[in-house]
């Protein structure tokens, strides 16, 4: 299976159910790879907020729920996630509500 990152567009993709089963299993691992080492990270930097306090950025948001900052803009407005600003012009994210959404 080939793992580069394309732009599909409108085109149908066609694969079978253990390609399928392997591409959710690699996303599945990527994402609590990234959540542990930012975990690590804040640790290290002594950055051990409690869970309802910790914002993460627009672009972490993003990437943990797989969409555009247009999607995110349109939830805050829908009240479906809502955003926070910061110093102004930096929008964040209440951390466990990001973790609260992508759970389901």
């Amino acid at each position: 299976m080939n793992t580069e990152n394309k732009i599909l567009g409108n085109q149908l993709v066609v694969m079978s159910r253990s390609d399928l089963d392997t591409m959710v299993n690699e996303m599945a691992q990527n994402i609590v790879a990234a959540q542990t080492r930012n975990m690590q990270n804040d640790s290290e930097a002594g950055i051990d907020a409690p869970e309802g306090m910790r914002f993460i950025t627009r672009k972490e948001t993003a990437s943990l729920l797989h969409v555009n900052y247009t999607t995110l803009w349109r939830w805050n407005k829908q009240g479906y996630l809502r955003s926070r600003k910061v110093g102004g012009r930096h929008v964040m994210y209440k951390y466990s509500d990001v973790m609260a959404l992508l759970n389901g």
